[in-house]
């Protein structure tokens, strides 16, 4: 029993230190062309369950393209997915999913340092049985396009 009331916290611990949804980090969303797309390795876990990262990337693809939002492989700016997770013997997945805007930023004080930092992201962590598991990763990434949708969508009217 502790060890199930453990593993939905440490996956809290992992996203904690992120951009996040409000109205700043939406604002570094003005004035977006196009984005590229990009995914973390999905665990091995997922994967033999049926989760590929093709299939994700390509609904999150789908999703964007249909709300006008242009795919640019070339893009300097892009929409990534990050994975994490665990599972106990034969219990059921936990599972902890996000979506973040990457930009490239240059420091102020030092203008050779440039980075691609996330400035906006949202998260969502289930559990689910394995066999529910591949149906559960799927919506949650839809859900997650979603939101990146209504971000962007609030400040490119």
């Amino acid at each position: 029993m502790k060890r199930t009331l453990i593993l939905p916290a440490a996956l809290l611990s992992v996203t904690m230190a992120m951009a996040g949804d409000e109205a700043f980090d939406r604002a570094t969303l003005k004035g977006l062309k196009s984005v590229g797309i990009t995914l973390d390795a999905v665990p091995e876990d997922l994967a033999k369950e049926g989760v590929t990262e093709e299939a994700l990337r390509s609904r999150v693809a789908q999703r964007l393209q249909q709300a006008g939002i242009p795919i640019d492989a070339a893009s300097k700016e892009f929409v990534g997915l990050r994975f994490v997770a665990v599972r106990e013997a034969k219990g059921p997945y936990a599972v902890a999913i996000t979506i973040a805007f990457y930009q490239p930023v240059t420091l102020v004080r030092d203008t050779s340092i440039r980075r691609a930092p996330d400035t906006w992201d949202v998260e969502t962590i289930f559990l689910a049985d394995p066999k529910m598991v591949h149906r559960a990763t799927t919506e949650s990434v839809d859900d997650l396009a979603d939101r990146f949708i209504a971000a962007w969508r609030s400040v490119n009217p």
